[in-house]
């Protein structure tokens, strides 16, 4: 008796989990058959170094455009918060919203530094989870059917259908899907096609500048560590700038002469010696 009783419990438990089961499913597949209510055209043109200019449109019926129209005019940048909140891969710059009333549209506008990644010169697109639905030359479409609740439904579940382009640069070649990476891979030509002379040389070019650095360095350290030379000036020659050698010379002093001797004094009439300061002869008494 009480084995019966836990197998129906059992039983029931199985059962009530398989109806809810169904129960998803059926409103999985509602939804699926469901008419999109917005209709989202989410285009991205790459230039050459690989970053992203996109173009967001999102198309309402005419009373949930009237709504969100209400909401972004009292609150300016309300419907831009999605972008910076759910893209954590690169900046997002210069962001640009138009509301469109002829075609009930919102026209968001911003750049995407580095939105396709550069290795060696084959650019990828990573985030393509599903085939492309239409690829012509350079250009890929995407389709994605789902149910959103954010700013661009107020909140409320509403079906989306969203059709993603992305399109490359014209220099691009060999585009193609990775299904591997889950993304669009192609090629560019080497930069040499914009730096010309000096991307085709540069290998060449940072020797050269690395000797010439080299060259300076050593001219440089010659000049500052060589001691000047000074020729000799010649005496009496000014010297630019200080005294000359003659101003800086002491003076000539005269040379020191050494006393005359007295030349001694004779009498013209008898000889005999004079003396000094005498003017008549001591012997003769004769005037001199």
């Amino acid at each position: 008796m009480v084995r019966t009783k836990k197998a129906l419990r059992i039983g029931l438990a199985i059962s009530l989990f398989l109806l809810a089961a169904l129960l998803l499913a059926g409103v999985g597949l509602a939804r699926e058959g469901e008419k999109p209510t917005i209709n989202e055209e989410y285009k991205v043109t790459v230039n050459e170094v690989g970053d992203g200019r996109v173009v967001d449109t999102m198309k309402y019926g005419k009373d949930d455009y009237t709504a969100i129209k209400k909401v972004e005019k009292k609150n300016r940048g309300f419907l831009t918060r999605r972008f910076k909140t759910d893209d954590n891969t690169g900046e997002l710059v210069d962001f640009k919203t138009d509301i469109d009333d002829s075609s009930h549209s919102v026209v968001i506008n911003y750049d995407k530094p580095g939105f396709a990644y550069n290795s060696k010169g084959v650019f990828a697109v990573y985030g393509m989870t599903e085939k492309p639905k239409d690829e012509k030359g350079r250009t890929f479409t995407f389709e994605e059917k789902s149910t959103i609740n954010s700013e661009f439904t107020l909140f409320t579940d509403q079906v989306i259908l969203t059709r993603t382009i992305i399109e490359l640069p014209e220099a691009a070649s060999n585009p193609r899907y990775d299904a591997g990476e889950k993304a669009i891979l192609y090629d560019m030509p080497p930069a040499a096609t914009q730096l010309g002379f000096f991307n085709e040389n540069k290998a060449l070019l940072s020797v050269v500048f690395g000797l010439l650095t080299l060259a300076f360095a050593g001219a440089l350290a010659f000049v500052t560590t060589r001691k000047p030379t000074v020729e000799p000036e010649a005496v009496g020659t000014p010297v630019t700038g200080g005294p000359s050698l003659a101003a800086a010379a002491p003076p000539e002093q005269p040379e020191a002469r050494a006393p005359e001797k007295e030349t001694p004094r004779f009498c013209r009439k008898c000889g005999a010696p004079m003396a000094e300061g005498k003017t008549f002869c001591i012997k003769c008494g004769a005037h001199i």
